[in-house]
């Protein structure tokens, strides 16, 4: 660092931006810079700095001076801590999640065409970044709690803050592998491979999408469903709803099955995803369907 780099074709609604990186030991603080330009005169759109210790600070630099500064909690970083970061570029606002939260939201002050550069610097070891076209998931959004999950490598196996509720949805963004034969995706009580699995979601790639359960052992009565949204090399969306007799699966955008509930909701803590499927993001929303 100092990182200054060019985004081709700018930036636009319904595109993020994935930062990573780790702070040593010592940080003090860092910047995110969503830039008109290379100078350090350019006006930036959008300043993201967190503090260690402090408290994150938000604001925009235009003809030559800072304008209202906000500020939000910086508790998401810590010294020697690695962290992700999803800055989703709304029509009117950025929005801001850290390790899978949302952090903060910063309304436009200059126009999202205006911003050709991303500007890193000051106390983050090896940041890595991306730009990602989040697409028509985002309309799926409500502005009360949700979660965005970077997966970087699978298997992957996560904690279900709170639990499943009714109204809460997954939604999983990625690609089938050319190599693909299949994957899972599966609804746990818990970590264990012996945990009770309250829906297992599993494509077989030139067969079928196999729907059961796993209870105290044993696995269940099987429903399969088409294998067809589902094709090697290609890219899909899926919202898995949660209702409160059952869960519907919808991929790229259709209705594609239906699985009753087998297992109680309440007992649902542990999110798996294993299997030949390459995923941008995944994360725990609030829809209305």
């Amino acid at each position: 660092l100092p990182y200054v780099n060019t985004i081709k074709g700018g930036i636009k609604p319904d595109m993020a931006v994935i930062v990573q990186g780790t702070l040593p030991a010592h940080a003090q603080s860092f910047e995110i810079n969503f830039k008109t330009g290379e100078s350090d005169s350019d006006d930036i759109a959008f300043h993201f700095n967190p503090r260690i210790g402090q408290y994150v600070y938000l604001n925009s630099f235009r003809d030559g001076s800072w304008e209202k500064e906000e500020c939000v909690s910086d508790k998401s970083f810590n010294k020697g801590a690695g962290f992700y970061m999803f800055f989703v570029i709304h029509s009117d606002n950025y929005e801001v999640y850290v390790n899978g939260l949302r952090l903060c939201t910063f309304k436009h002050r200059i126009p999202v065409e205006k911003v050709s550069t991303l500007g890193i610097r000051g106390d983050a070891f090896k940041p890595i970044y991306g730009f990602i076209d989040v697409g028509t998931i985002i309309s799926y959004m409500h502005n009360n709690e949700h979660s965005l999950c970077f997966v970087q490598a699978l298997p992957y196996v996560g904690s279900i803050t709170g639990g499943l509720k009714p109204g809460m949805s997954l939604f999983l963004r990625g690609t089938v592998p050319t190599h693909a034969k299949g994957f899972e995706i599966n609804l746990k009580t818990g970590f264990s491979d012996d945990d009770d699995i309250a829906f297992h979601f599993n494509p077989r790639i030139g067969q079928y999408v196999y729907l059961n359960s796993f209870r105290k052992g044993s696995w269940e009565k099987e429903q399969t469903a088409p294998d067809k949204p589902f094709t090697k090399g290609a890219a899909f969306k899926l919202l898995l709803v949660i209702k409160t007799d059952r869960y519907e699966v919808y991929v790229n955008d259709v209705l594609h099955c239906v699985f009753k509930h087998r297992v109680p909701l309440e007992e649902v803590t542990t999110l798996a995803i294993l299997g030949d499927v390459s995923l941008l993001f995944c994360g725990f929303i609030n829809v209305s369907m």
